[in-house]
């Protein structure tokens, strides 16, 4: 479970994050939803202990990331826009190199890997990853991300600039997590990716968060036809 509790967050004059306060329940796909500038990275980073909140408060599994930020950060798997990878390092190589530093055993964390390359369909994996395209480097950041086998899986914007195929493999992956009764928190601008595959939703703009709830609740309640028509009307709100 995460919650989110009168998050704030500012960058000199900047207000990235105003009150922010939702909570993410365990099992299920989670999105952040947003236009760009909306506070959406700002809110991962901070519940991944990378940056810390001017105020407010984030637990992940009871644990506060700021007062115990390795503790927190040992319950999840972090994928962002910037993956960065080791580019003259395979891909298999990126990932046993993470799994080393998790104190992996090297047959479990072989394991896991070749799990995940067959559910994403990797073949690819002895290749330097600068040899990689984006869809390439994605998959194999999001099998870096999973190693460990974390409970909670935070991924900000993960089909981004994607091909079709990639990105959907990559969101067959979510649901894979799902099944395995993971947590799974993804930000994105995409309409159609939260629409098909989040049990909650939330929607923040300008650092507020305007909706929560179902992708069906929140279309019945602006009378949208679909999600996007549903957003544009709390934004404009």
């Amino acid at each position: 479970m995460i919650e989110v509790i009168g998050l704030k967050k500012n960058f000199g004059k900047v207000e990235a994050l105003k009150g922010l306060s939702f909570q993410v329940e365990p099992g299920i796909i989670f999105g952040l939803l947003g236009p760009n500038g909306a506070g959406k990275t700002t809110a991962i980073r901070i519940t991944s202990s990378i940056i810390k909140p001017t105020a407010g408060t984030v637990k992940v599994d009871g644990v506060d990331v700021v007062e115990n930020p390795g503790e927190a950060r040992k319950r999840l798997g972090i994928l962002y826009e910037n993956t960065g990878l080791y580019r003259r390092l395979t891909g298999e190589e990126n990932i046993l190199y993470f799994a080393g530093l998790y104190g992996l055993d090297d047959k479990l964390a072989r394991e896991r890997m070749e799990e995940y390359f067959s559910v994403l369909e990797v073949d690819y994996a002895k290749r330097q990853a600068g040899q990689y395209s984006k869809g390439m480097v994605q998959k194999i950041a999001l099998v870096r991300a999973l190693i460990a086998d974390p409970q909670i899986v935070l991924l900000d914007e993960p089909t981004a600039g994607l091909d079709v195929t990639s990105a959907r493999k990559v969101r067959e992956s979510l649901n894979f997590l799902k099944n395995r009764n993971k947590t799974v928190v993804i930000s994105t601008h995409l309409m159609s990716e939260v629409e098909a595959l989040c049990d909650k939703i939330v929607i923040i703009d300008r650092g507020l968060l305007l909706e929560e709830g179902t992708a069906g609740e929140i279309k019945a309640k602006y009378g949208a036809y679909n999600l996007e028509e549903a957003f544009i009307k709390a934004v404009k709100q």
